[in-house]
């Protein structure tokens, strides 16, 4: 019985439960941000039980979280036997064999959940996987041009429910919080090549480029910049979420305890994103569902010490672990 305990444990860790959590609450939102549009109305995605796309958009999610993770374990291993040696791999809790077989089939689960909201859908699930692995071969190796392209990835699943999606101010902010936080996490974690100050220019302008290419996409689909139907004081919602991204941010810089830091790193990674889709929710006078949301935004915020807590006991000697 213990056995089975730590394969499923290893399993959600290799996965990385909590930003898959993170990545699902987008994907909510761009469900959601498609059934409150009229224009939408003939989507699969609009037209079917709101449950049941929900959890569609959850499986699309989650998957593509798990096909990034796991692919990422399986090309790293060599150097988390050095670095890492508490990760599942390395620390023999879960076998080769085990996590190609959990990364594939994430992203079979993935691309056949896509496939449910139409065929562009799914063609945008593909672009998105095809970035992922992109970025785990070569992206990760030049990371002026990698953090945006794992950004662009991250935006990308906006646009699975409805790829005609108009409203693209959302993308942009995600886009923006993933490079801003990836770029930190490939700073803080040493990881190689470090990004030098020509590097970090580099990743700007290209940011740069990303975010207006999502701002003319938007302008071209007839979309505003903001709803038009919201009053625009209404905007101090996603203000709100930046500003709580940037304090934790800041208090991860500032947290002189490195495990501490991390930790401070990783919970914004995970919390913020559903707290930035309850933040669009109140923009789009959702009470119920921005909520949600923030119950969402919770348990991510949960998950994440409960699981350095179990990583921490798992990669612990066996006679600490009982």
């Amino acid at each position: 019985m213990r056995w089975i305990v730590i394969r499923v444990l290893a399993t959600l860790q290799l996965v990385r439960l909590p930003l898959a959590l993170a990545v699902g609450s987008d994907l909510w939102l761009a469900t959601l941000l498609t059934r409150w549009n009229p224009a939408a109305a003939d989507r699969t995605a609009s037209s079917m039980n709101l449950w049941i796309s929900l959890a569609v958009a959850g499986l699309v999610g989650g998957g593509m979280i798990g096909f990034a993770a796991g692919m990422n374990d399986l090309l790293d291993l060599r150097r988390d036997q050095a670095m890492n040696p508490g990760r599942p791999l390395p620390a023999g809790r879960m076998r080769t064999p085990h996590a190609a077989m959990v990364t594939f089939g994430s992203l079979v689960t993935a691309l056949l959940a896509a496939a449910v909201f139409g065929d562009d859908s799914l063609r945008v699930a593909l672009l998105a996987a095809a970035g992922i692995v992109v970025w785990n071969t070569a992206g990760r190796h030049v990371p002026a041009i990698g953090i945006p392209m794992m950004g662009l990835a991250h935006a990308g699943v906006m646009f699975i429910p409805w790829p005609a999606q108009p409203f693209t101010l959302p993308a942009c902010l995600l886009f923006a919080q993933a490079v801003v936080a990836g770029t930190l996490v490939h700073q803080r974690s040493g990881k190689r090549p470090q990004l030098d100050g020509q590097g970090m220019v580099f990743l700007c302008v290209v940011s740069i480029a990303c975010i207006a290419g999502l701002v003319v996409l938007g302008n071209d689909r007839g979309g505003s910049i903001w709803p038009l139907t919201q009053p625009m004081w209404f905007a101090v919602y996603p203000l709100i979420s930046v500003s709580w991204f940037g304090w934790l941010l800041h208090a991860a810089i500032t947290e002189p305890v490195a495990e501490n830091s991390s930790l401070l790193l990783h919970r914004a990674i995970v919390a913020v994103p559903p707290a930035t889709a309850a933040a669009w929710a109140m923009t789009m006078d959702r009470p119920v569902a921005a909520a949600a949301f923030v119950g969402t935004a919770v348990t991510c915020w949960v998950l994440t010490y409960l699981a350095r807590e179990t990583h921490a006991m798992l990669a612990a000697p066996p006679a600490w672990r009982g």
